[in-house]
């Protein structure tokens, strides 16, 4: 399934004189000669709704987008942003796009006056399913500005859910399960969007992005019946509310040792500390995306505390924990730490939004430790990522802990030695299990590797490296990729390796001792171990 990018879209150039609604403004093009566009906007209010988009030579539909004389944009949209006219399955719109080439603002070509764009914004609003409106119709940020963000979440998820996507975050996947009418598929690779489907999933998500203040949205007492308790995930997930602000962890005693335990993102980033010891705490998932979009919270804080805002030419030489550019979004790194355990107290998981992010990026580290928690995605992608990267330092130690559900590999290993996962899982990973390149020493123990894909590469890839499997077991993996790439001899001790033979790769490199081969990865009803995940350590 792409989600990448609007594949197959027809350019088209705009007219003068052509019409465009964003759900609160009517534009009317003024083209000039060279084909540059100034947009003059009515609407039911009084504004200046007027702004520019240049055309860019040599790629038909495409504009940059710039404001009118003072500079002012009344769209969404950042000076120079893409913006591109979409003529694809019958929808003919202009799609404003943010850096990472996802959509963040809607215009539909029509052909009414301002009046009929108005009734039939109220009629999607009031009268229509909002079910109906997410798979059936392209939004606007409008439309949206009437939902919390907390919202917004369930509602670009619908749309993949309606089409049969299984999903990998716990609540989403009980949240839909309970929906009558879902019917999950197979293989989430058989899931095709249309351009509606697909520009709609973009811009909830854009919006997602931003607070509810940004978006103009006013909270209503219906949205939380219940309070924010009954939301259904961590309030730092959700809208912006109280605490969000919250600053501090609080310091408890937890198994004989001494921990901040933290409940949200900003408390989770702070505790982050040579020596520290962190507790994720019970019930709590910690959704790290809206916090690494922060620009102002990052740039604002402590020396350490850092906002990058592309790619990285010099790797930091002292301890920093940053907000790193991906293609997609933001990804959490933490540079030259040492000595920090960091432990779920229950149900806990840490996830990131953007597919090509990984959730816990480690460089130059040395004695981290990870217990007892779930770490994954809200939504895998296809491209790199992954669930923890590893880049330099040493002795890297994750237990108890199941990583799911990544842009590429659950763990990323590279010039780094001494790592260790024990009695843990890998699973739901859109390209295989893990890369190993040049470590030295790395170690697994009673783990459980299974559902994980391959497009190009082995599904455990290893090069320049030394690697030991002992009590694990390979299973329900997709038996048309080569499950062992690896150019040096590595040791399967105690192993259960479902696979068929022809696609076990480099197996003629493994030193094998009491290891047993199945040649169906679904030839045996293979039970959960009550010693592997999270939850079950005590």
């Amino acid at each position: 399934m792409c989600l990448c990018a609007l594949c197959g879209v027809q350019a088209q150039t705009i007219k003068n004189g052509q019409r465009f609604w964003d759900g609160g403004v009517l534009y009317t093009a003024k083209v000039d000669a060279q084909g540059n566009v100034v947009m003059n906007g009515i609407s039911e209010h009084e504004g200046g709704f007027r702004f520019m988009l240049s055309k860019v030579l040599n790629k038909p539909g495409q504009y940059a987008l710039f404001g009118y004389e003072d500079g002012y944009l009344p769209i969404k949209g950042e000076s120079g942003a893409v913006v591109e006219y979409i003529n694809k399955e019958g929808m003919n719109f202009l799609a404003v796009r943010k850096a990472n080439g996802d959509v963040c603002h809607t215009l539909v070509l029509t052909p009414d006056n301002l009046q009929n764009c108005v009734a039939q914004e109220r009629f999607a609003e009031t009268e229509m399913e909002v079910s109906d409106v997410i798979t059936g119709m392209l939004l606007n940020n409008t439309y949206l500005s009437q939902f919390p963000r907390h919202k917004l979440r369930y509602m670009r998820n619908e749309i993949l859910a309606r089409k049969g996507y299984r999903f990998q975050s716990d609540d989403l996947k009980h949240y839909f399960e309970a929906q009558p009418w879902y019917r999950p598929v197979a293989n989430n690779n058989s899931v095709n969007l249309n351009i509606i489907e697909t520009t709609n999933i973009q811009l909830i998500k854009s919006a997602e992005a931003l607070s509810d203040d940004d978006r103009g949205y006013v909270p209503k007492p219906e949205d939380f019946p219940g309070g924010l308790a009954e939301d259904g995930r961590d309030p730092n997930e959700g809208d912006m509310d109280q605490s969000y602000f919250e600053e501090t962890g609080k310091t408890v005693q937890y198994d004989g040792q001494e921990y901040i335990r933290v409940t949200n993102a900003k408390e989770f980033v702070r505790a982050i500390s040579s020596g520290n010891n962190i507790l994720v705490a019970k019930n709590t998932t910690i959704n790290l995306t809206l916090l690494l979009n922060d620009r102002a919270w990052w740039e604002n804080n402590f020396n350490n505390f850092k906002w990058h805002p592309g790619t990285i030419r010099a790797t930091p030489t002292r301890e920093e924990i940053c907000s790193d550019d991906v293609s997609d979004g933001r990804q959490l790194t933490i540079y030259n730490y040492k000595q920090i355990l960091i432990r779920g107290e229950g149900n806990s998981t840490l996830v990131v939004e953007p597919r090509y992010a990984f959730v816990l990026n480690f460089v130059n580290c040395e004695q981290i430790e990870i217990r007892n928690l779930t770490i994954g995605h809200t939504v895998g992608g296809s491209c790199e990522g992954g669930v923890i990267g590893v880049k330099g330092g040493w002795r890297i130690s994750i237990q108890n802990s199941d990583l799911y559900g990544c842009g590429t590999y659950g763990v990323q290993l590279e010039d780094t030695r001494d790592f260790q996962l024990y009695h843990s899982k890998i699973r739901d990973c859109t390209y295989g299990i893990m890369t190993l390149k040049n470590v030295e020493y790395a170690n697994f123990d009673s783990c459980d590797f299974f559902n994980n894909l391959e497009n190009d590469f082995g599904l455990v890839e290893s090069s320049r490296s030394n690697v030991v499997f002992n009590k694990c077991r390979f299973f329900a993996n997709n038996g048309d990729a080569k499950l062992f790439k690896f150019d040096r001899k590595f040791m399967l001790m105690n192993c259960e390796v479902y696979h068929p033979t022809e696609n076990l790769g480099a197996i003629n490199l493994a030193t094998q001792e009491h290891t047993m081969f199945s040649e169906n990865p679904f030839d045996t009803d293979i039970m959960d171990r009550p010693d592997v995940g999270p939850d079950v350590e005590k």
